[in-house]
């Protein structure tokens, strides 16, 4: 995932529960700020006060979502395996994740991909 001037590599954790296959995004920018290195605040060090870096990581996180559907093979279900390919619905609930739909629109649907994703 290209997150400023760097191309990050990201892992992806994956389980299949009450039908649905749920994925997570793994990456050290992430642990950093919660494994005690900031008291487990991972927004920012108080309320209304953003870490630095806020924007890269959940630049990171929403790119990274964006990539899963496509690059997965997931086998767990006796009704589907394989990689979602673009028929996805993404789903963007805070303001961290809030980037998905533009990104969805300016980097995807603009090349053709994801066209009927939501």
């Amino acid at each position: 995932v290209k997150v400023g001037d760097s191309v990050e590599v990201v892992r992806f954790f994956h389980c299949y529960k009450r039908g649905v296959d749920r994925v997570f995004v793994d990456h050290p920018m992430f642990l950093e700020k919660v494994w005690g290195k900031t008291g487990s605040k991972i927004y920012g060090p108080k309320a209304g006060q953003d870490y630095l870096d806020n924007e890269l990581r959940f630049s990171l996180l929403c790119q990274a979502a964006l990539e899963a559907p496509r690059v997965l093979n997931l086998n767990c279900s006796k009704y589907f395996s394989g990689s979602y390919g673009e028929d996805v619905l993404f789903i963007a609930n805070d303001w961290h994740t809030a980037p998905i739909p533009c990104y969805l629109k300016s980097m995807y649907q603009s090349r053709g991909i994801y066209v009927h994703a939501k």
